[in-house]
């Protein structure tokens, strides 16, 4: 082989090498940084509730990556993203990061807040791990990370008692009188606070289901009925469960609770304790 070529083999076989022990020894930080400077990871959050009941078109899901690792100090905010909500829950969010922003030491969990006109609806209340069991960034990302919000005390709650452990008695339906149903008994409902549970008799059959409550918006979620057939009283049942169907606000005066269809229409008046 001519020397020139043989020297030149040796000094491309040299600078190879010297790249080579580069590409291995990328430990650093700073080199670290450098090469993730135009990355962007991504995680993806399913955040739910166990309430069965739908938000108003003005609430706002806030869902946060942070590092919670230090003691006694508050957490590190990697990333948030905050979205309105217009749809059922579950609400998948997707959450870009960087990942030079992530330390071999960090904790990294994902929380999540709902609000409503400034006020606090529900939240997080545990640590939901972004990466493996405990949040370690080692761990491959949890796909998704699964949130679970809690209802919290508010403007629903204080409003709610106004009219939920009352008995309210059917009086009319869309303004006539409603009339009686079987066994000579007059509809009802009672709305339970503490579980947002309606509950009552339709007509004919027991009916129980869940409510949403928040200031004067007023919705039933689906019915479930005991399925007695009566001789009397199943067109009063269907009437009043369409009623309930389409209920959306509420007000309350001298005893009646009025109910009222998204046009405003009241759809049904029942009465305190009557009956």
């Amino acid at each position: 082989m001519p020397r020139s070529t043989t020297a030149g083999a040796m000094m491309l076989l040299a600078s190879f090498g010297c790249q080579s022990g580069e590409a291995t020894e990328t430990t650093s930080d700073d080199v670290s940084s450098s090469r993730e400077t135009n990355s962007v990871g991504e995680l993806h959050v399913e955040v739910f509730y166990r309430e069965r009941m739908l938000l108003p078109p003005t609430a706002i899901l806030e869902v946060v990556l942070e590092d919670g690792a230090k003691m006694d100090v508050a957490a590190e905010l990697i990333t948030k993203k905050t979205m309105p909500l217009n749809t059922a829950p579950p609400y998948r969010v997707t959450l870009e990061y960087a990942p030079s922003k992530l330390q071999d030491r960090g904790r990294y969990g994902v929380r999540a807040r709902i609000e409503n006109d400034g006020q606090l609806m529900f939240t997080s209340t545990q640590f939901n791990p972004a990466f493996g069991a405990d949040g370690s960034r080692d761990s491959p990302p949890n796909d998704p990370v699964q949130v679970l919000v809690r209802r919290v005390a508010g403007r629903s709650e204080t409003r709610a008692s106004s009219i939920t452990g009352t008995r309210w008695v059917l009086q009319k339906l869309r303004g006539e009188p409603a009339g009686l149903g079987a066994g000579g008994q007059a509809p009802n409902i009672t709305l339970q606070a503490a579980e947002l549970r309606v509950s009552g008799f339709a007509g004919c059959n027991q009916i129980s289901g869940g409510y949403t409550l928040d200031g004067e918006q007023l919705s039933f979620g689906q019915m479930a009925m005991t399925m007695r057939a009566c001789p009397e009283g199943m067109d009063l049942e269907r009437d009043f469960a369409k009623a309930l169907e389409e209920t959306k606000r509420y007000e309350v005066s001298d005893d009646v609770l009025r109910l009222r269809d998204e046009h405003g229409t009241v759809v049904a008046e029942l009465k305190a304790g009557s009956s």
